[in-house]
């Protein structure tokens, strides 16, 4: 699989997730601004770029995951935001607050999003992860979707799908090359794992195909993997006509794969930052490009790290076993709480850079913010 992988370009599925504990609205737009750079809709030199804080209004109690979509069909991109009571969006260009679910008595926070139509109709619902309990690896973790009203505008309407302990991350993506695409669930930890290994249980990573009536269900999870640990995120990327997993954990850098018989291979393609401890492994990643057919991966290490690392092709063609280390380079160890990555290429040519979200300041001459 890897040796395919190094013949052909990574091509990301457009999203964006960044969760960082109080995060105010300012960091959030300078955020979409780059992603609105990625996405090709502004180009400019390097040196033209120039930009501007603007803070909203809105406030969060904890902003969890933030997404750039045109939820009112008007072309325009407007911000929907994972709040921890509330989910939430800021319409284009006024940003006025439109709330599409809350739940104030909750005990525990909301904590991932993902976009898709979920029931067919043409407009964008959203599939939610909830009850976000760090601690607890036996309970919590409810995963449902959000159907969108007449407008969306209107109030959302919520149903539920399932739950697994530590629920932290989601995406939908075509992992079975069927034309629908199924929601991937990602929690942190393994069930009744403790720390600081979590090593009693694997994660387990899940998919779900969505239902033929997805009110009704019901929604049915298969597991890819259950043999990595602390996973923090993953990424989807499309390489001759099938999805690939980028899956971040405590191992470092795995690459997940579809087998013809509906299993799933894996493949180690990065160590991490395994010096470190006791988190380790790695955290946060995206697939960019260095050049045509130069795909490269960046990452935040360890999990929660202080380090920004890119990993390249390796000269060796994958052999099998199951390991194909990529060339790991260290550009950056001077973060606290690294906890976002987007590549983009923002001087219009074929190398795209890397911008870094840090959640907390170092030291003076290190502070929280986006880092290019």
């Amino acid at each position: 699989m890897l040796a395919q992988l190094q013949s052909c370009q990574l091509f990301a599925i457009t999203q964006c997730e960044i969760g960082e504990r109080n995060m105010r609205l300012r960091q959030l737009v300078i955020s979409n601004l780059f992603l609105i750079l990625s996405m090709g809709m502004f180009q400019a030199t390097a040196a033209e770029l120039e930009f501007r804080d603007q803070e909203l209004s809105t406030r969060l109690t904890v902003g969890y995951a933030v997404r750039l979509i045109d939820m009112n069909d008007d072309e325009r991109l407007d911000i929907a935001i994972v709040d921890s009571k509330r989910f939430l969006w800021l319409e284009n260009p006024n940003w006025d607050e439109h709330v599409m679910y809350d739940d104030p008595s909750q005990k525990h926070d909301n904590v991932c999003f993902a976009p898709s139509d979920i029931d067919g109709d043409g407009r964008i619902d959203f599939a939610i992860g909830a009850d976000w309990q760090f601690a607890n690896t036996e309970a919590g973790g409810t995963i449902g979707w959000l159907q969108r009203g007449k407008t969306a505008s209107d109030r959302w309407t919520y149903h539920h799908i399932g739950e697994e302990p530590t629920t932290h991350r989601m995406r939908f993506a075509d992992i079975d090359t069927d034309g629908q695409e199924e929601l991937i669930v990602a929690p942190l930890k393994g069930r009744k794992t403790t720390g600081p290994e979590f090593a009693e249980n694997g994660v387990r990573l899940l998919a779900y195909d969505v239902p033929k009536d997805p009110i009704k269900g019901p929604w049915e999870p298969k597991v890819i993997s259950d043999d990595l640990y602390v996973v923090h995120n993953f990424w989807p990327i499309k390489q001759g006509g099938k999805t690939r997993l980028l899956v971040v954990s405590f191992e470092g850098v795995s690459a997940l794969y579809g087998r013809d018989d509906g299993t799933w291979g894996r493949v180690h393609i990065g160590v991490g930052d395994q010096a470190s401890s006791p988190n380790r492994g790695a955290s946060e990643i995206k697939a960019g490009l260095l050049g045509e057919k130069n795909p490269y991966i960046a990452t935040i290490e360890p999990w929660h790290g202080d380090k920004v690392v890119v990993y390249t092709m390796p000269d060796e063609k994958y052999a099998g076993g199951g390991e194909c280390l990529w060339k790991r380079q260290v550009l950056d160890d001077k973060l606290k709480w690294g906890h976002a990555v987007w590549c983009a290429s923002l001087d219009d040519d074929e190398a795209q850079e890397l911008i870094i979200g840090v959640r907390d300041d170092l030291d003076k001459d290190n502070k929280r913010g986006l880092r290019q």
